[in-house]
């Protein structure tokens, strides 16, 4: 195999009646699967989009974005995903930086990228038969591969009960797609107050895919919750995992991910086995009322990665799930997961007060510490420094980006050979008793809000082009993975200053999991005897304005 989409490929001609995802009240088998994803392919092909170009996901988590994943992959193209709720602005530079050949968006989205661009825009919705070229509504995109422009009028809805008679399509890609080629971008916080791209190839992801497969003892019977946004990174396991083990994929709806009582009852009726999110989500589910159905569910498995785990709420799922198997998984988007650690028994003991580590390099990872100079240290119990990692999922680069490429970069010298290139997580790290990662926190001012990885300076970059700002920082609050706020400081041009129209150009410009919860009025920013801003000198400089509305 060398390509993400060959799982799909083998299972719709094994095991064409299987269920491959799972929406509500809607299933779709691998046969399924495969024909409407190749009939997609074709239709990308036919309207250009070529071998290696980059073609933007821009809706939400879906069946049809299921098989938007699997049609851009199967045309040899790039999937981009964006955060379905994500700012035009933010999502119109995401589409642009990639240069993308083709867009597929939900119908509300249609108009806009109209006006903003000329590639072809394949439209999600019931009301997508818009009458220009450009559009194409998704029951075309997807028509059957004898006809596709054309829809007998008894086709049924992509995925739907009626729907369980399609054969697999033929295979649509013009050149096949090898390790190395790109099959997706991600992306994440940039410093320079633009996201910034993460192109990962096929390789990258299978790496991690076909371990993940064995450590976890994934199969066919499996249900594995499909927790994560599919522009964030967690969601190759849910995706590609699932699939190499023909195993169904239930997507977690959208409107019940943060809600812990919701996501109790989704477990304990969709027969959910495998279970991967960040932490804050599992905490949110041991809170809730119904906290019991965890333990009479069928959960065999539970990931979880993308923060720490505080250890009273990591004993909760322990007692509540005493026979799964718990895995702390890390790994920066730049990476996949590249290393792991399975809970044991005295993680959780009721005298422990370290942290859960992240444990030691997957197979396919190596991992160094090297300290302030790039050196790497000789692993021994309490060294600490950056934590750096090469191997096989370690990411392609950063899309047009050689610069930021290279200045996370660090060689590795090797006795008789070359030096190996790594890349710098900017993670620091110490070793434990027993050689195991422990996480310390972030080398820079990279941190995480409810998962996602969020550099301040991008918050800091947006604020000081609002009106009327004339210098902004920003700091985290709260210790746990659902208390933690940005907390925004700003100077203004000429007092007063309104926050409302600062409030509302954040929200046009940024993902609300990066607007500041709060927001302070000052006459000046704290420096330290270099010069630098005073992070810590910030509490307690200025007023808070709790609603973030108003301030003086």
């Amino acid at each position: 195999m060398s390509a993400l989409g060959d799982y799909l490929r083998r299972h719709a001609a094994e095991r064409p009646d299987a269920p491959a995802v799972e929406y509500r009240d809607r299933t779709m088998t691998y046969g399924e699967l495969d024909a409407r994803s190749s009939s997609l392919a074709r239709t990308l092909l036919r309207d250009g989009v070529k071998t290696g170009d980059r073609v933007g996901l821009w809706a939400r988590k879906s069946i049809e974005s299921v098989v938007a994943i699997h049609g851009v992959l199967k045309a040899g193209a790039v999937y981009v995903p964006i955060d379905p709720s994500a700012p035009f602005n933010r999502a119109g530079h995401i589409l642009a930086h990639c240069d993308v050949a083709c867009v597929i968006a939900e119908d509300d989205r249609v108009e806009w990228l109209r006006e903003q661009f000329t590639c072809p825009i394949v439209s999600i919705g019931s009301g997508s038969s818009a009458p220009h070229a450009s559009v194409i509504p998704w029951h075309e995109a997807v028509a059957p591969a004898n006809n596709p422009r054309a829809v007998p009028a008894n086709n049924p809805p992509v995925g739907s009960a009626n729907n369980s008679s399609v054969a697999p399509a033929d295979d649509p890609v013009p050149a096949r797609v090898g390790l190395h080629d790109p099959a997706y971008i991600l992306h994440t916080s940039g410093s320079k107050g633009t996201p910034k791209g993460v192109a990962l190839s096929h390789g990258n992801a299978r790496a991690f895919v076909e371990w993940a497969v064995g450590e976890f003892g994934l199969s066919p019977a499996d249900r594995v919750a499909g927790h994560a946004p599919f522009h964030f990174d967690l969601s190759i396991l849910d995706l590609f995992a699932t699939c190499a083990a023909g195993g169904c994929v239930v997507l977690v709806p959208e409107s019940q991910v943060g809600l812990g009582g919701a996501l109790n009852r989704f477990v304990a009726d969709r027969g959910v086995t495998v279970w991967y999110s960040v932490p804050g989500a599992l905490t949110r589910m041991l809170a809730a009322k119904n906290a019991d159905l965890l333990t009479g569910s069928p959960l065999r498995v539970v990931l979880f990665a993308g923060e720490p785990f505080p250890l009273p709420h990591l004993r909760q799922l322990r007692a509540r799930l005493p026979e799964a198997a718990l895995y702390n998984l890390y790994g920066p988007t730049e990476t996949n997961v590249c290393l792991f650690h399975a809970v044991r028994p005295s993680d959780v003991a009721p005298d422990r007060t370290r942290p859960v580590p992240i444990g030691r390099p997957c197979p396919y990872a190596t991992a160094f510490v090297v300290d302030r100079d790039g050196r790497p240290l000789d692993p021994a119990p309490g060294r600490t420094g950056e934590l750096c990692v090469a191997g096989d999922s370690v990411m392609l680069g950063y899309w047009r980006d050689d610069d930021l490429t290279a200045s996370r970069t660090v060689l590795i010298p090797r006795a008789g050979a070359e030096p190996l290139a790594a890349y710098r997580t900017g993670d620091l790290v110490r070793f434990d008793d027993d050689l195991n990662h422990v996480f310390l926190g972030r080398e820079d001012d990279m941190v995480k809000i409810r998962g996602h990885r969020v550099e301040i300076g991008e918050i800091e970059a947006v604020l000081s082009a609002a009106g009327n700002v004339r210098e902004a920082a920003c700091v985290v609050v709260g210790d746990g993975p659902d208390d933690r706020a940005v907390e925004a400081y700003v100077v203004p041009e000429a007092p007063p200053l309104d926050l409302g129209p600062v409030r509302r150009h954040c929200l046009a410009e940024l993902p609300r999991y990066m607007v500041p919860e709060r927001f302070h009025v000052v006459a000046a920013l704290p420096l330290t005897g270099t010069g630098k801003i005073d992070r810590r000198g910030l509490a307690g400089t200025g007023k808070i304005d709790r609603r973030g509305l108003a301030g003086s």
